[in-house]
């Protein structure tokens, strides 16, 4: 029987994509290493890594949060070795390493948002013959469940307003209307 993200256990994928990321991979090579296709290791790794699979995300606290502890790492310890790396860098002169530094800092407290957005295969983005690509794509993906289709290739016309025309009085009488 499969487990789903809300039957309270990990697939045995999940888990080793959760063990992965908390190694510290990015999470497109956890998800090929946990045994995800090449072709979709990036999508994967984005939505087992997001607020739609908490399981996950917990599992993914939990190995870092057990990690840390053997280590002797936590928030505290961790944002005073930056504040003093930081410091020693500006007695230095060496600004840039001070900013890398209280950046750092500012990341480990949460200070700083990462944004980013899967723009892969939006339809808004990709040309005509891309769309008709993928389509075939997803065809031949699906072994035939999607229905193959013709496409019509319609040019589209601006009609104005021409009271003289029937289609132009048309128009007016449904707008009017």
């Amino acid at each position: 029987m499969a487990r789903t993200k809300g039957s309270g256990t990990l697939t045995p994928q999940q888990e080793k994509f959760a063990q992965n990321v908390a190694k510290g991979m990015n999470k497109t090579e956890a998800a090929k290493s946990a045994g995800y296709s090449e072709k979709n290791a990036t999508r994967a790794g984005t939505m087992l890594a997001s607020k739609n699979n908490p399981k996950v995300m917990d599992r993914i606290q939990h190995l870092q949060e057990m990690g840390a502890m053997k280590a002797g790492l936590n928030l505290s310890t961790h944002l005073t070795d930056l504040k003093d790396i930081r410091d020693g860098a500006m007695r230095n002169g060496a600004w840039s390493a001070a900013v890398t530094a209280e950046v750092s800092r500012g990341k480990a407290a949460g200070l700083y948002i990462n944004r980013s957005e899967l723009t892969v295969n939006k339809v808004e983005s990709m040309s005509k013959d891309d769309i008709l690509a993928r389509m075939q794509e997803l065809s031949l993906d699906t072994a035939g469940i999607l229905p193959s289709v013709d496409v019509i290739d319609v040019e589209s016309e601006l009609v104005e307003d021409d009271a003289d025309s029937p289609l132009g009085t048309q128009l007016s009488q449904n707008q009017s209307g």
